[in-house]
């Protein structure tokens, strides 16, 4: 199983980390688990909508990796759907590091028939759910969940997000909720139908039950020590749940309407016999569209998984122009869904009359503005698009807001490429605290007075706080020292992450059944982490 993709499943970091090419211990799947201790996770914070973000926790490798052979034969450990497939809307696809494509629309026409069976579906949030589950009370059989909460420095109350091992164990707890809530019901007569995604709840009911409903989920909740979000409580019918889902119709006319003017342009060659460049229409069909979406996490998701399909990472752009305008089109699109600069940086930087000069003040501009705000995997996207465009005047006179920035994975590339100032290195220097292990690990494989002494270098800078005793000393010291005297980075080549990319995107695509299924995903799956 790629051990990547479990390490941050669903967020686009994965394309950048890797720890599958690390070397491992010969016993990494048995050894003893006393030899590891309590360590310190990785903060990194991913964007939600309106400037907010919520933090990723991205654990030490060598205590992920044993939890990971430790948990594995848990039940139902690589099929998550079968934890609960009668109400979770869970699915996972471990090649992609991704749920599962295409899922919505089925989903979604399940919804409508449920809206047609019901009066209406209420959505109901769980407050914090992952930062209040507690760990002795997940479900692990007869193993101890000391090997997990090993990676959030020993804490019981709260798991870290962005592994699958979380995304496993919150399964299962949201499982007995799930129990608990349907036995409530039964108990009540109430007729109604509920699923949930993580700890979204979708419950299809009539009218006259909502606040009893309402009641007894909150009661549920209260008896599973949680409580239900009051902001996030919403009410649909079918009408209105039409509008909001609107994003597959929108992507499916800006593909037609992209086929009809591609097929126009070939019946007035056929008329005036001469090859007729195609125009970025789509572009324009993009930003029309947007205009009818609401909420900006659907804008966001509308482009972005645009880019994604296989219709647009499969056209030939050749015979394509780019026209004055399209420029700044681009750039609002980017501008709106920086994820995307991952899925069209390297298409139109190969697009020969694509001219990457008239984007590069957009790039810098938009590039410093994310370093002053607290998206780190933003960062990266615009660090990525201007590697990728061979823009490398935009990262002059960052270094500075790199090192604020506490993007601790966009500084080990810059400690890669050599953009810090001796200055600024010996400022890394004095960051020998445990969190800061992942910059401290590329700091050590990068600096050559480090690497000479690499005993010395682990000690300061890797080993966790809490090893206090030789065997978990050496455990952790052989692991680091095999690697950097290896030369191995967890961070990849940029020409790599690209290959990521676009084998995760092909990867996507042979899950669909035809095109036409190949556009949007629920909001709920673009932002679950």
């Amino acid at each position: 199983m790629d051990l990547n993709n479990l390490y941050n499943f669903k967020n686009a970091v994965r394309h950048f980390v890797n720890i599958d090419l690390l070397k491992y211990p010969a016993d990494i799947e048995n050894f003893s688990t006393r030899e590891l201790c309590w360590t310190m996770p990785v903060s990194f914070n991913v964007q939600k909508e309106n400037g907010k973000y919520r933090t990723l926790k991205i654990p030490n490798v060598l205590n992920f990796v044993r939890a990971y052979h430790y948990y594995s034969g848990l039940p139902d450990f690589d099929n998550i759907q079968g934890i609960n497939p009668e109400h979770s809307r869970m699915t996972v696809n471990f090649d992609t590091g991704d749920f599962i494509a295409g899922e919505y629309d089925a989903q979604l026409n399940d919804d409508f028939m449920n809206l047609c069976l019901y009066d209406n579906l209420i959505k109901l949030d769980i407050k914090d759910f992952y930062g209040k589950l507690y760990s002795h009370y997940l479900p692990k059989g007869q193993l101890k969940d000391n090997v997990f909460t090993s990676m959030n420095n020993g804490r019981t109350g709260g798991i870290i997000m962005g592994n699958y091992l979380s995304l496993y164990f919150a399964e299962n707890a949201l499982k007995k909720i799930s129990d608990d809530f349907e036995t409530a019901l039964e108990d009540a007569s109430i007729n109604c139908h509920f699923e949930y995604f993580s700890d979204d709840f979708y419950i299809f009911c009539n009218k006259y039950d909502n606040e009893t409903i309402r009641g007894l989920f909150n009661q549920v909740l209260a008896e599973n020590d949680h409580e239900g979000n009051e902001q996030k409580i919403e009410i649909e019918d079918y009408e209105s749940y039409n509008i909001e889902n609107l994003l597959t119709r929108y992507w499916k006319a800006i593909m037609r309407h992209w086929n009809e003017e591609v097929l126009k342009d070939f019946q007035r060659q056929n008329q005036i016999g001469t090859e007729i460049q195609h125009k970025l229409s789509f572009l324009n069909q993009l930003i029309y569209r947007l205009s009818n979406v609401k909420k900006e996490r659907n804008k966001q998701s509308l482009i972005r998984n645009f880019f994604k399909t296989k219709h647009f990472q499969e056209t030939d752009f050749e015979e394509y122009d780019v026209e004055e305008y399209n420029y700044h089109q681009l750039c609002f699109l980017l501008k709106m869904s920086p994820e995307s600069l991952l899925y069209t940086s390297d298409i139109f930087n190969s697009m020969s009359g694509f001219d990457n000069q008239k984007i590069k003040i957009f790039l810098k501009a938009r590039y410093r503005e994310a370093l002053i705000s607290s998206l780190h995997d933003v960062q990266l996207y615009y660090y990525y698009a201007i590697r990728c465009y061979q823009l490398d005047w935009c990262l002059e006179d960052t270094s500075n807001l790199v090192l604020k920035s506490q993007n601790q994975i966009l500084i080990a590339y810059y400690l890669k490429d050599g953009l810090f100032s001796e200055e600024q290195i010996n400022s890394l220097k004095l960051l020998d605290n445990e969190k800061f292990w992942f910059q401290n690990y590329h700091l050590i494989l990068y600096r050559p007075e480090l690497t000479a002494d690499l005993d010395e270098s682990i000690t300061k800078y890797l080993m966790p706080e809490k090893a206090n005793t030789d065997p978990k000393k050496e455990r952790y010291k052989k692991f680091y020292k095999e690697n950097l005297a290896l030369g191995k980075a967890i961070i990849n080549e940029v020409s790599v992450v690209t290959e990521n990319i676009q084998e995760y995107l092909e990867k996507r695509n042979l899950e669909l059944i035809n095109e036409d299924d190949n556009g949007i995903i629920s909001e709920e799956e673009e932002f679950w982490i």
